[in-house]
């Protein structure tokens, strides 16, 4: 079982940059001081406070936070605030959480994050039918 989340900055402002994020760790991404990581942003294409992580093992779980321009996971928006809506009435809403995996793609704005888990699971190197199976003996491609 994994026991941190490397963010692999590949893209953007944050380029070459790596953060970890150990097991237990409950995170918010965004321009604002209190984030981490604090991401810089010229554009203001990221909100204040964009996105949360959660890494608890065996999973890591992201939510868009009501962000104007999205968060995108392998290029599918996860979530984002109407434009109608102003920033209160989007914090006030649920969002839904979906998982990361290994060597999943999270952009936001003009960075772009590749998601390691460290260590990886036993399938990493495989495309495992069910990725909810990766860290157990039901995992069919490796067992």
């Amino acid at each position: 079982m994994f026991v941190r989340v490397i963010l692999h900055a590949t893209e953007g402002p944050m380029k070459g940059q790596d953060f970890v994020l150990e097991n237990g760790t409950d995170c918010i991404l965004g321009r604002d001081t209190d984030c981490f990581p604090r991401l810089p942003d010229p554009l203001v294409l990221i909100s204040r406070h964009h996105c949360r992580i959660k890494v608890s093992a065996p999973s890591v779980r992201i939510q868009d936070l009501g962000s104007r321009n999205g968060t995108y996971v392998n290029g599918e928006n996860i979530g984002q605030r109407d434009r109608a809506q102003t920033m209160e009435q989007a914090l006030r809403e649920r969002h839904t959480e979906y998982p990361l995996w290994q060597g999943d793609k999270l952009r936001l704005g003009a960075t772009l994050f590749e998601i390691e888990l460290d260590p990886p699971p036993p399938c990493a190197e495989e495309q495992a039918c069910d990725p909810e199976k990766l860290w157990s003996s039901d995992c069919t491609t490796c067992c």
